[in-house]
């Protein structure tokens, strides 16, 4: 089962997100509310995606989009500003944009395009 690592400090959206995931039979999650936190979990575990808020309750998390690129794993930025991450760190055009109010379907589609390249409605059984 594909990990996915939740980055997201508000603790509604973060529900919301893993409550979206539980929904399409992913069970797998981590979910941080800090780029520091991130960071140190990054140097023990190595996520099979990721769901990523540029901004965190302790800045720009940077240093984590930077080690996402870097170690090939598929990230999603799910922000809500108008601003392009990218601006603020090039590392974030690596990622799959989504904007903030995502519906559940486009989020789903989102992360198992980042996993699988695909999305699971269109999967036999689901």
């Amino acid at each position: 089962m594909p990990t996915i690592l939740i980055l997201e400090d508000e603790p509604f959206i973060a529900l919301d997100i893993e409550t979206v995931l539980e929904g399409c039979g992913q069970r797998s999650f981590v979910t941080l509310s800090t780029g520091s936190g991130a960071v140190s979990w990054l140097k023990e575990n190595s996520p099979s995606a990721a769901i990523v808020d540029p901004r965190l309750s302790d800045g720009v998390c940077t240093a984590v989009a930077r080690h996402l690129v870097n170690c090939d794993i598929p990230f999603i930025v799910y922000s809500g500003e108008t601003e392009s991450a990218s601006e603020l760190e090039p590392a974030f055009a690596e990622g799959h944009l989504l904007m903030k109010p995502a519906s559940p379907e486009q989020l789903v589609e989102a992360v198992e395009t980042a996993l699988y390249g695909s999305d699971c409605r269109r999967k036999p059984g689901a």
